[in-house]
């Protein structure tokens, strides 16, 4: 059996024989979705905690895993008193809302399976004894009994569904993941999915058995709307991405879906491929019952600069020329605010259509305009300035003004062998999207201000004529992108390893299946043909590596040297502060109501600098209370502030960080809230297995 049940004690676990069915609260106020509720507000009703007492917050109880490999991204769901969430391997735990016991534990791997990858949320479908959960683990969806922890094994595959069935290519040739929560309408379970590998899709199952009941092509397929948008015609079938890891969104009122993508791979160079190249960079409505397309909205065109839309969708209730309208908003990488009306797409934005720099790399053709939305204003910095640089120390500011004289900064400038600069990769918004008061009409999001480097190389040519090339290893490295999470010096980033040594620590079968399969966060390349995957492993092993054949035919392969972060010689973004805020913005009137740093460095503070933010991941929600409250940064606390004001009312340390969306419910008329704390990540930083509500005493 995958499900086993534990009792908590003092000493030890012990199974517990009798405990076939958990028995739920009556009296509660739940957070039945993630995001807590299906149209993705992160907003709760609740008052007991409020401006006036939010000071008096002490820990309620505190939950252990025992998977101390981080990083926890999901948010906690609570239905009838009980919190589901899942680890870092990707098992589902069921925990007591009032006191933290563990009620059941389900492992989904079986037979020595490694599934990793990333999960961002679980949801429920059915009552009573009929109740399930429905939640991702590696390229697999599962339903699991929500008061037994049981898998139920009349649905797909004794409980679980294969993502990578019934797709273009076999599954020993791509790898789908759908780290995005999946979304329930009626019987049906709604997932995006994740691939470098292959074309992704939104798929919608039969929550009684499992079957596909249909499938939404993300790069459109010959005779679908969209195909004409690509230059390359069999993208569909030979390319990879427009991903869909941002999570679903569904009004089950017009039975519509809404979901963001992300852009095609490679991220920064697709030769000889021009177009629009739908549904790259989009929100796309979908009927949801049939999965037919109702509208979508382009937000970058022919992205090259690998800026995805990347949250959910949320549901918004809006003003338009004096008349209340059913809205839906989506948030971007670029700190820009997206209102549409919802049955229609019709855009309430203000945007306009801007001409944009042309492609410097030989065979890539940028699209020659790009939406510049004018209202509302953007909640981050947009473009790299040299009146933008860090004033922290005179060499640091310095060095700065070196890079930027080195480089190219623009809007929307494309990749290139000197270099750009510029923000967005890891925000204005991320995947923990905003939390929306529909009260008031007013937006709370999180932005990152970092600045990075992108840096384009020929694969196929040496920089000197008189140099030798690249060796194989290295050109398949470049090729499959894994300077943008290794580093092109393989030294790791944040929490992903450094790839220097794995010849002290692995044989040639153990990286050839962590290629094939994946490991833990990174996804599974089982494209890769058997030549070049035996150079890359030698390069791995740091065996003599053959060097690269130079090209013949003249043809053109860019790609990044990395996902390089703007930073100083400390390891302060070299950009002037805030590096990290909190947003309030006025959808009525589409301003910034206030803007504050979210997160510090107290060495800096101690060193009398102002407070600077902090890169930070992780959402934030808000309540009726007048409080927003958000983890996310890298100092490891956990924060309230005052939404109207955004002066911050409480603060605690966590045991690590919190890089999640907490969540808030309430129990026989006591109120708690909830975040995984976790650590490691996009942040790195040390990683635990703690999960931390907070009530009043």
């Amino acid at each position: 059996m995958n499900r086993i049940i534990f009792m908590l004690t003092s000493l030890a676990l012990f199974v517990c024989s009798s405990c076939d069915r958990v028995e739920p609260y009556k009296d509660t106020v739940d957070w039945s979705n993630p995001g807590g509720d299906a149209g993705q507000t992160k907003y709760s009703a609740l008052t007991q905690v409020n401006t006036n007492n939010v000071k008096k917050l002490k820990v309620a109880w505190t939950f252990r895993s025992g998977n101390m490999d981080g990083n926890v991204q999901c948010n906690p769901l609570i239905i009838k008193g009980i919190m589901f969430v899942t680890t870092p391997s990707q098992t589902l735990i069921a925990v007591d809302g009032t006191n933290g016991k563990m009620l059941w534990r389900f492992k989904p791997s079986r037979d020595g399976e490694k599934l990793g990858g990333i999960n961002r949320g679980v949801v429920s479908w059915g009552s009573g004894e009929d109740a399930y959960l429905f939640y991702t683990a590696g390229n697999y969806l599962y339903k699991v009994g929500m008061y037994n922890g049981y898998a139920d094994e009349s649905f797909g595959d004794k409980g679980r569904v294969d993502l990578n069935a019934g797709q273009v290519r076999s599954p020993d040739k791509m790898a789908i993941t759908s780290p995005g929560a999946p979304a329930v309408f009626k019987d049906l379970v709604i997932l995006g999915a994740l691939s470098w590998s292959a074309p992704s899709n939104v798929s919608a199952f039969d929550a009684r058995t499992g079957k596909r009941v249909w499938k939404f092509n993300t790069i459109p397929q010959p005779g679908e709307y969209g195909h004409d948008s690509w230059g390359d015609k069999n993208f569909w079938k030979d390319g990879a991405g427009i991903n869909v890891w941002g999570g679903i969104t569904v009004d089950k009122e017009s039975g519509m879906v809404f979901f963001p993508t992300g852009q095609p791979k490679d991220d920064f160079y697709r030769a000889e491929n021009r177009g629009q190249q739908l549904y790259g960079n989009s929100i796309v409505a979908l009927n949801a019952n049939t999965g037919t397309r109702i509208w979508h909205y382009q937000a970058i065109h022919h992205d090259l600069w690998d800026l995805d839309l990347p949250c959910a969708p949320v549901l918004v209730d809006l003003n338009s020329n004096g008349k209340k309208v059913k809205g839906v908003m989506q948030l971007t990488k670029t700190g820009n605010v997206l209102l549409f009306e919802r049955s229609t797409g019709r855009l309430l934005s203000k945007v306009v259509e801007t001409p944009v720099p042309a492609s410097t790399l030989p065979g890539e053709y940028a699209y020659p305009t790009q939406p510049k939305v004018i209202w509302p204003k953007p909640f981050a910095k947009q473009v790299v300035t040299a009146n933008d640089v860090t004033f922290r120390t005179p060499e640091a500011r310095q060095a700065a003004l070196r890079t930027i004289a080195e480089t190219e900064q623009g809007w929307f400038l494309p990749p290139s062998k000197k270099g750009i600069l510029y923000y967005g990769i890891h925000g204005g918004a991320e995947w923990g999207g905003g939390s929306y008061d529909p009260r008031e009409n007013v937006l709370y999001v999180n932005a990152n201000q970092l600045a990075w480097l992108i840096k384009m190389k020929d694969i196929n040519e040496s920089d000197d004529p008189n140099s030798e090339p690249m060796s194989a290893g290295n050109a398949v490295f470049l090729k499959m992108g894994c300077p943008s999470c290794h580093g092109a010096d393989r030294k790791g980033q944040g929490s992903i390893p450094a790839l220097t040594e794995l010849d002290k620590k692995y044989k040639e079968e153990d990286i050839v299946n962590i290629l094939k399969n994946g490991r833990k966060a990174m996804p599974a390349f089982p494209q890769i043909e058997e030549k070049d995957r035996k150079d890359l492993v030698d390069l791995l092993l740091n065996k003599k590596n053959v060097q690269a054949p130079r090209s013949v035919s003249g043809k053109h392969e860019y790609r990044s040297l990395g996902y390089n972060k703007f930073l100083d010689a400390d390891g302060y973004p070299a950009t002037a502060p805030p590096w990290g805020t909190l947003n309030a913005v006025d959808l009525t009137t589409g301003k910034i109501k206030w803007k504050v740093p979210l997160g510090e460095y107290p060495e800096l503070t101690k060193k009398g600098m102002p407070i600077t933010g902090t890169e930070n991941f992780g959402g934030s929600l808000v309540t009726k209370g007048g409080l927003v409250f958000i983890a996310a940064t890298r100092d490891e606390k956990f924060r309230a502030f005052d939404k109207h004001t955004g002066k911050i009312l409480w603060e605690t340390k966590l045991p690590y960080g919190g890089y999640a969306s907490p969540s808030t419910y309430a129990i026989n008329g006591k109120q708690y809230i909830v975040i995984p704390a976790t650590g490691g990540g996009k942040l790195g930083g040390k990683t635990g297995d703690t999960y931390v509500a907070y009530a009043l005493p």
